[in-house]
């Protein structure tokens, strides 16, 4: 009896930790990049923790494998232009996310005897879905700065995102910018 106590506090004590863990990777403060590199953390972490609770990794690539692959799809990233990075980091971050979250409900799961493992590739599916969603206005604007760029025939034209709800404030410099600089509005409710 002490014994699945034990069990059963420790298992408490892993999926709150995986939980705080994936939730860590949703901070809306961060850039794409930080995004990604923390759901690339939460995912390998919640593995780690349902593989401690005696589930069996799906991946069929392995986890140690699966890093490597993260480390070089950021690397990679890292080398495009500043227009299709926030589209790799948000596929990235919604992959990764999403895994993360499967891998906190399969552990629960298994830490609490219940049944709804199933639902849990429901809830990484979901949460994929809705990291993706949620980086549509930064996409979009970075769409819209390469056609900027290219209407205007200015390839060094620089495009400085701000999040909606973000406030601005601008300082007149004391002489003109060394390169064109443009800001785009983008609403995704435009459509």
């Amino acid at each position: 009896m002490g014994a699945m106590r034990h069990t059963v506090r420790t298992g408490r004590k892993l999926a709150l930790a995986a939980a705080l863990v994936t939730a860590c990777g949703a901070a809306s403060a961060q850039s794409g990049e930080e995004k990604a590199r923390n759901a690339a953390i939460a995912d390998g972490l919640s593995t780690l923790m349902g593989l401690a609770a005696g589930g069996v990794e799906a991946n069929p690539i392995g986890p140690v494998l699966a890093i490597g692959m993260k480390a070089v799809a950021l690397r990679y990233a890292e080398t495009l232009p500043d227009t299709e990075r926030p589209a790799v980091y948000a596929a990235a971050t919604a992959m990764w996310g999403g895994a993360a979250a499967n891998n906190v409900c399969v552990t629960a799961a298994l830490l609490t005897g219940g049944s709804f493992a199933p639902a849990c590739l429901a809830l990484g599916a979901v949460w994929a879905m809705k990291t993706w969603k949620d980086t549509e206005h930064e996409r979009l604007f970075w769409e819209g700065c390469a056609m900027l760029r290219q209407y205007a025939g200015e390839p060094a034209l620089q495009c400085i995102y701000t999040p909606p709800g973000t406030v601005m404030v601008y300082e007149i410099p004391a002489e003109p910018p060394a390169q064109p600089v443009a800001r785009l509005e983008i609403d995704p409710e435009d459509d």
